[in-house]
């Protein structure tokens, strides 16, 4: 059996959301009303980021040496041993997230960490806002169902999906999944819908879950 272990990257590789931290410090709270649309559901994902990173008034330089200095950005424990250990099993690692691309390389180069697949909002940088889009495996711009466009990719390339995540927008893709490791959102929503899953704290419990499938 093929494994492929689908990670999100904001809140379950991090600890917190880094695109959290970078509207807090250079657009303010006035973002944060656009959140309420977004969680309310009464806009996508898609629509949300396009609206508050249009506010955006920062360079990418700056952004990303916010991201690397900040305290607000820790990676959760375990994440290295986590991608040696799908490595060595013969796993295949991917981030699938609906944060932004540039910052996500941005940590996994600071943490020496490369050769994983990435699928997250591409972004330009703009005079004066950072446009933002999702692009689903067929090359068309997504408002939503971007995550799960990737689980059924890779089930469709012949994997069975280990799912990784946090927020309520990986209830989705882990309903494809053959186990469920979540925190958070995700951890009550599972319960909500008595969707089986293991909750974790720190990755090395997510290496500890995985001790009892086959390799490949």
């Amino acid at each position: 059996m093929k494994i492929a272990v689908q990670l999100d990257f904001d809140g379950t590789i991090t600890e917190e959301d880094v695109s959290f931290l970078l509207l807090d410090t250079y657009v303010g709270p006035r973002w944060r009303e656009e959140l309420k649309e977004y969680t309310s559901g009464r806009i996508a994902v898609g629509t949300f980021n396009r609206r508050v990173f249009g506010m955006m008034q920062a360079s990418k330089q700056a952004m990303t040496d916010l991201v690397l200095t900040s305290p607000r950005v820790r990676v959760r424990p375990g994440f290295g041993e986590l991608i040696d250990y799908c490595r060595r099993r013969g796993f295949k690692p991917v981030i699938v997230s609906n944060g932004l691309t540039f910052y996500i390389q941005a940590i996994l180069g600071k943490l020496g960490i490369g050769g994983i697949e990435i699928h997250a909002a591409e972004n330009r940088f703009l005079p004066g806002k950072v446009a933002v889009r999702y692009v689903g495996p067929d090359g068309s711009q997504r408002e939503a169902g971007f995550k799960e466009a990737y689980t059924d990719l890779l089930v469709g390339q012949g994997y069975a999906i280990v799912y990784v995540g946090n927020g309520r927008s990986d209830i989705h893709p882990a309903r494809r999944a053959i186990k469920v490791f979540a925190t958070g959102d995700l951890l009550r929503v599972c319960r909500e819908e008595g969707l089986a899953c293991t909750p974790f704290d720190d990755l090395h419990e997510v290496i500890q879950g995985l001790e009892d499938l086959p390799a490949d």
